[in-house]
């Protein structure tokens, strides 16, 4: 198996939830579980990941104004 990086940076809107909750994906309805991540990508589809994938995988911008780093409310 090979391994292999993206090509460019991919520019997402995330929030956390802060309580459980269900909504519509490309996928279907989707559970949502507090602390777990709603990331919105370039046309507007909705993914819902946990919050160690989201950590490992994502970093704030540090000229994009934030609350604490995070946007919080499913």
């Amino acid at each position: 198996m090979n391994t292999f990086r993206t090509r460019r940076p991919l520019l997402v809107k995330a929030s956390q939830c802060t309580h459980d909750a269900s909504i519509v994906t490309d996928l279907g309805k989707r559970h949502v579980r507090t602390g777990d991540w709603i990331i919105e990508g370039e046309n507007h589809e909705q993914y819902v990941v946990d919050d160690a994938f989201f950590q490992r995988t994502f970093v704030s911008i540090p000229w994009e104004p934030s609350e604490q780093g995070k946007q919080y409310g499913c």
